[in-house]
């Protein structure tokens, strides 16, 4: 049985901040997240994350698709 966040096996909300704009066409690739685009010339995923191995799988899609990542970061849960 695999590790879990939390004691309810909640997912956690990921942020994963990338280098240029994406377009749309890019949001089939990352099932689940809402791709937004940043003004600073960044862009955003923000979905759910089942645990570590679901994390790692998600950043090696980014780095064979020739991204360039620029930061990962969970999102607090308050319930």
């Amino acid at each position: 049985m695999g590790m879990m966040n939390d004691s309810t096996g909640k997912q956690t909300q990921y942020d994963i901040e990338i280098e240029g704009h994406l377009d749309d066409g890019w949001q089939e690739w990352f099932e689940g997240f809402v791709l937004v685009r940043l003004a600073n010339g960044r862009s955003t995923l923000t979905g759910p994350v089942r645990d570590q191995a679901a994390l790692h799988g998600i950043l090696k899609k980014i780095s064979n698709l020739g991204l360039k990542l620029i930061s990962v970061n969970p999102q607090e849960s308050f319930n």
